[in-house]
């Protein structure tokens, strides 16, 4: 069988929400309407790495935007991030061609179009009231920035779109 040579590539969580923060996943496992869609077009899936897994492991709390966009999470997402942009030109240079990136739209670090936002400092407890200042706003998460940086020094130009988890799945 010949192969499509079409690829998309899926935040982490897409493919594992096991990986997302405890009470925070909207699916068992895979988002399976989105998998096998791209199964369906005859897409190979590439699955992003989770920056938040690999920086904090499963026992972290969620953060925003705010918390995660400090010099040594940016660097621990370029060094994750260098490998894939590597496979990404390679398969470019072979006749592949990537249809698209999909991140999660509200995430501190796999947001596209929306990212969390709204830390204020200090302990997380109720006096403080911390969720009250959650709010999503326009832009990028910090992982999807350096990913948009690192393609843009290789002039690789591939669209980004996102999942919205606040809306059903179909």
């Amino acid at each position: 069988m010949e192969r499509s040579k079409k690829l998309i590539l899926v935040a982490h969580c897409i493919l594992n929400s096991n990986s997302k923060v405890t009470g925070l996943s909207r699916y068992p496992g895979a988002l399976e309407p989105l998998v096998v869609d791209c199964i369906r077009k005859g897409l190979g899936i590439v699955q992003l790495p989770c920056p938040e897994l690999t920086f904090l492991g499963l026992k972290r709390w969620g953060m925003t935007r705010e918390q995660y966009d400090t010099p040594m999470y940016r660097k621990h997402c370029r060094t994750i991030l260098e490998p894939l942009v590597f496979q990404i030109e390679d398969y470019l240079l072979n006749g592949y061609s990537i249809e698209e990136i999909v991140g999660v739209d509200g995430s501190p670090s796999c947001g596209v179009n929306l990212t969390c936002s709204g830390y204020s400092g200090g302990e997380l407890d109720e006096a403080l009231n911390q969720h009250s200042n959650l709010r999503e706003v326009p832009g990028k998460g910090v992982m999807m920035e350096t990913l948009t940086q690192l393609l843009s020094e290789k002039e690789i130009i591939i669209p980004f779109s996102a999942i919205d988890e606040n809306k059903p799945f179909a």
